[in-house]
């Protein structure tokens, strides 16, 4: 099996469990398959934007997770101070999240242009928007639907990259 067939497989599969709430084994499969196309390709700034917007979801997760856990264990004194907080903290979390978005667009747009796969384009700029939306929760539809393309993006992988392909979002 080929490379491509490789990152067809495990980015189909690792998409439909990320969907299915399957979100961290998902995540890995997707890496693997990004890392294969990046390779095939000779493109290493695929996997680099690819690791920088995961770490940047993970980071905001991760501090989204931290204040709850907080405020559950240690509710402030007053719900004024609590909403102020956790208010800021949301805010750093979502840009986190947007900045995070940025890159997988990046990676996916590059994508995309090595393969012609189109649809990859179109999620990437669907999570980027999503993040953005995110902020008044409008956000999430958009997610979900790049979520369910990125799933058709894998599964349209060619078996071998044709050189000579058109810029996508250039």
């Amino acid at each position: 099996m080929g490379r491509m067939e490789n990152a067809r497989l495990l980015g189909g599969i690792g998409a439909v469990l990320t969907l299915a709430g399957a979100g961290f084994l998902g995540f890995i499969l997707k890496l693997l398959a990004v890392k294969e196309i990046a390779v095939e390709t000779g493109r290493e700034e695929i996997l680099k934007e690819y690791i920088w917007a995961a770490v940047l979801w993970i980071a905001s997760s991760l501090i989204l997770t931290g204040v709850l856990i907080e405020y559950w264990l240690n509710p402030p004194a007053t719900p004024r101070t609590a909403l102020e907080t956790i208010g800021v903290i949301t805010f750093l979390a979502a840009l986190l999240m947007i900045v995070g978005s940025w890159f997988l667009k990046e990676s996916y747009t590059t994508i995309a242009n090595e393969t012609g796969v189109k649809t990859f384009d179109t999620a990437g700029k669907l999570y980027f928007f999503g993040g953005i939306l995110s902020l008044i929760l409008l956000g999430f539809v958009l997610i979900l639907v790049a979520a369910i393309l990125e799933v058709l993006a894998f599964l349209k992988l060619p078996e071998e990259i044709k050189k000579e392909r058109g810029l996508v979002g250039a």
